[in-house]
């Protein structure tokens, strides 16, 4: 995983975790990819999601249908650590759609400035 993620050189190299809060597998998980990531050279953000539950496993929510090239590293990493991630595209579009028709929806929040998020719930399954 730490050799997929070192051969990438965007400068905008970046990874967006969200957690639920408390102390449990999705929060050592967290540590575990922030460390792998860090070794690598990328930078690291976390955010803690209250007011959801976070569905059972791994997600990586990409903002765009078209991810910069980079974001396939990260998948690529993810797949070779053996982790069971589900993959999706469009998230921004879908979480303003979403917002729009009912504004008390509740989903996971992605900035103007992320390119995807990798949501860790309850119980990952390696």
């Amino acid at each position: 995983m730490r050799g997929i993620l070192s051969a990438e050189k965007a400068k905008d190299r970046k990874v967006w975790f969200a957690v639920a809060p408390g102390e449990g597998e999705p929060q050592a998980l967290e540590r575990a990819l922030r460390s792998v990531f860090q070794e690598a050279g990328w930078k690291v953000e976390t955010q803690t999601i209250t007011g959801m539950v976070l569905k059972p496993g791994i997600a990586m929510l990409a903002a765009d249908e078209e991810p910069p090239l980079w974001v396939g590293s990260v998948q690529k990493a993810l797949d070779a650590s053996g982790l069971a991630v589900k993959y999706g595209s469009g998230y921004r579009p879908y979480f303003e759609e979403m917002k729009s028709k009912n504004p008390n929806w509740v989903g996971v929040p992605i900035a103007a400035n992320q390119a995807f998020v990798i949501v860790l719930g309850s119980e990952p399954q390696p």
